[in-house]
């Protein structure tokens, strides 16, 4: 008759499973915003290959994701926030996402406050 697996062994494994981020995912981009204007997002790695996300409405909320792909930049991610009544952007970033992060993005009604903070959801 075989032993039963030690309760250790089975924690051990079950973290082994349960504690690795999927590497093909994409990141999730939660933003709110609270300029009072319509802001477009667009994602950058470093300053070139910008791709617009979306816009989020005045005061208002959004989530977008980041390829793979596009997660894989050896400078860093940056976003480009354009407030549309202003016609002007600013940058914030850059950031290096991991394959278990998500990001959490807020719009400022000054440009300079915003910021984009990396958290993990493996924590």
């Amino acid at each position: 008759m075989k032993e039963p697996l030690s309760f250790s062994s089975f924690l051990l494994a079950a973290c082994a499973l349960v504690g690795r981020a999927d590497p093909t995912a994409p990141t999730p981009v939660a933003v709110r915003s609270h300029n009072n204007n319509d802001v477009d997002v667009y994602l950058l790695c470093g300053h070139g290959s910008a791709e617009w996300l979306g816009t989020v409405p005045k005061q208002g909320a959004a989530e977008y994701a980041i390829a793979r792909e596009r997660r894989l930049c050896a400078v860093g991610l940056n976003f480009f926030l354009v407030v549309q009544a202003q016609d002007h952007g600013y940058w914030v970033g850059p950031i290096r996402p991991l394959a278990s992060s998500y990001v959490e993005l807020v719009i400022e009604k000054y440009a300079g406050l915003s910021t984009a903070i990396l958290q993990d959801v493996l924590q």
